[in-house]
């Protein structure tokens, strides 16, 4: 997995680097790199950058991650059975990598302890979600799944309840309702929102009031909006 430009490299300088590519780099970016000790190549071309999305910024630096050792949401929990406070981000079927990147920047943001996403019918991590995040891919949790009810199921098991963010009409608002020190907030698709299925296997139905003429916020932004309100109240 890569990240791109000079931001990113800052930001994840103390993160699990393992090379740095450059085309004409700037001091700055040299000067950083000694003082921390990242392994770099200077490129003779930029041709190395065609083989990415060509809607990344890549401001010509392309920082390579070691792999991170995956873990299961079955082994996180049982590592984790004796903590309090754990929020989780469920995901149903986003399409769009730059509202998964902005999703997971988010959800790194509020101290979200994993997201949970699906294998199939969903963006998978690439170099536009990585980009998007901000370095969050790095240091999130991140458990890829199969089926969505199953871990719902599993994290039951394990204390937790589920809040699915839709528009219902038994949706409560999402400010009333009092969340639980172990909770789940699931968003879903940007079209057709979450699966029948995983709403009828919540615990409760949630939704953000509206006061303009348009039906709902972007994915991404109603992930915020709720986290923050799960974050002060759990807290």
């Amino acid at each position: 997995m890569f990240l791109f430009g000079k931001k990113s490299l800052f930001d994840n300088a103390t993160q699990n680097i393992k090379k740095v590519y450059l085309y004409k780099p700037t001091n700055d970016v040299l000067t950083f790199l000694k003082k921390q000790r990242i392994k770099f190549e200077i490129l003779k071309s930029p041709s190395f950058f065609n083989r990415f999305d060509k809607k990344l910024n890549h401001q010509n630096v392309a920082i390579e991650l070691n792999d991170k050792k995956e873990i299961s949401l079955k082994d996180f929990l049982n590592q984790n059975k004796d903590k309090k406070n754990l929020l989780f981000l469920m995901i149903d079927s986003i399409e769009d990598p730059q509202n998964f990147g902005a999703i997971l920047r988010t959800a790194e943001g509020f101290g979200v302890d994993g997201v949970i996403y699906k294998k199939n019918n969903q963006v998978q991590l690439n170099e536009l979600v990585a980009k998007t995040s901000m370095g969050a891919i790095n240091t999130l949790n991140l458990f890829k799944v199969t089926n969505l009810v199953n871990e719902i199921n599993l994290l039951k098991e394990h204390g937790f309840w589920i809040y699915s963010s839709c528009l219902d009409d038994k949706s409560q608002d999402y400010s009333k309702v009092e969340y639980d020190n172990k909770s789940v907030i699931v968003v879903g698709n940007e079209n057709s929102g979450i699966s029948p299925i995983v709403i009828k296997n919540s615990d409760f139905l949630i939704k953000i009031r509206m006061f303009g003429n348009v039906q709902s916020f972007n994915v991404s932004v109603s992930t915020g909006i709720l986290l923050s309100e799960v974050r002060k109240q759990i807290n």
